[in-house]
């Protein structure tokens, strides 16, 4: 019997990291010495005081059953109050805020239940893929803008024609930004609120990496005067907390927005297990001394460590001051595939600029998720340039 696929997962093109995980699997296999700067997983873990919560909350049999499909509410006013404390932005927690199994999956439910088959969504080059794959099985059609080493890699608004303002449903941005580490000042979401009450699009902002900034803490969209009107972000405690397996995030701003999420998470998920929304709190009330700078001062050493050796090494190195990447340009006469290819051969895993856009090609990224020794004997591994 030969299995058809749907038309939706026919139009996906293969998924950049799980075909990352194939090679090094069988790379592994074989026995090779790989060192992994592939995928970004922290390799720090979780601070104790979030465990130890999770612990105590998984004893509690009140905590066995389904969870509420939004959140807790205890969750949901942690959450409100971080926004509050962090970005100075004022959220009801009942109807403009929700609970995620992860921003990933809440990016992608969200673009499903607004995106119809046929309409135009507005994503960086490069960008995490899930912006894309997500408006492509929603039967969507993504439109990119460009963000380029020559801007800093930071979106330029004015080059995008108003004919094409006009055509989006949602325009979705991602800062600190993945693949390149980029960072942007608030007037960049002010100048994106404005054309998208003009012209009434929706933004969708991506905020996992919002507290991995290193110089100072990156703002975010509602701060902006009336951004509520027309934006949503999400947030993740999976880099922030060092919780990417614990799968727990949350989705915040304009409400209609949050009750079609609600609508369509209710309708295919059942929420995220109350202990990890306990824990979750704890991180949320936590002393960020404590909780967050420690991984951050272990990032920016190691982050010292390889933009020094690479340029040694003769690479031209993007540092962006934020997230756990690096984004560097390829080996001479060799394009991203071919360049990680010869990186592999080397044991060594990164992730091909090519796989995040079009605009991603000459470049390869660098993830900080391995300790001091292993990224030492990584750059002995880099060939000269």
């Amino acid at each position: 019997m030969t299995i058809q696929k749907s038309i939706r997962l026919q139009k996906l093109p293969p998924y950049i990291f799980a075909q990352i995980d194939e090679k090094k699997r069988a790379l592994l296999e074989q026995g090779k010495d790989l060192i992994d700067l592939g995928i970004g997983d922290p390799d720090l873990p979780t601070p104790p005081a979030i465990i130890k919560t999770l612990a105590e909350a998984a004893n509690d049999p009140k905590n066995h059953r389904y969870p509420s499909y939004g959140g807790l509410i205890e969750f949901k006013k942690a959450c409100a109050a971080w926004m509050e404390r962090r970005f100075n932005v004022s959220v009801d927690p009942k109807t403009e805020l929700m609970s995620l199994i992860g921003s990933k999956e809440g990016l992608a439910h969200f673009t499903e239940a607004i995106v119809n088959p046929g309409d135009f969504t507005l994503i960086p080059d490069p960008a995490y893929p899930v912006y894309a794959n997500a408006t492509l099985l929603a039967g969507g059609t993504p439109v990119y803008y460009p963000l380029t080493e020559a801007n800093q890699f930071q979106p330029k608004w004015a080059d995008i024609p108003d004919d094409v303002w006009k055509a989006v449903k949602v325009v979705y941005i991602n800062f600190p930004h993945n693949p390149t580490s980029a960072t942007v000042t608030l007037d960049v979401y002010a100048e994106l609120v404005d054309r998208a009450k003009r012209f009434g699009f929706v933004i969708c902002s991506d905020g996992a990496y919002s507290e991995q900034g290193y110089d100072s803490l990156p703002p975010c969209c509602l701060q902006v005067p009336g951004a509520k009107d027309c934006t949503i972000e999400f947030f993740s405690f999976s880099k922030t907390y060092n919780m990417t397996g614990w799968r727990i995030g949350f989705a915040v701003g304009n409400k209609e927005l949050i009750a079609a999420l609600y609508q369509i998470k209710s309708t295919l998920d059942s929420g995220v297990f109350q202990p990890i929304q306990w824990a979750a709190i704890t991180a949320l009330k936590g002393n960020d001394h404590e909780l967050i700078d420690p991984s951050k001062e272990v990032y920016l050493y190691r982050r010292s460590i390889m933009v020094e050796g690479l340029k040694q090494l003769g690479y031209q190195v993007f540092d962006g001051g934020a997230t756990f990447y690096l984004w560097v340009k390829n080996l001479p006469g060799q394009n991203s595939a071919e360049t990680c290819a010869n990186l592999l051969e080397r044991g060594l895993v990164c992730t091909p600029g090519s796989g995040f856009g079009k605009q991603g090609e000459g470049y390869f990224r660098i993830a900080l998720t391995v300790p001091e020794l292993q990224l030492k004997e990584a750059l002995k591994r880099f060939p000269k340039v």
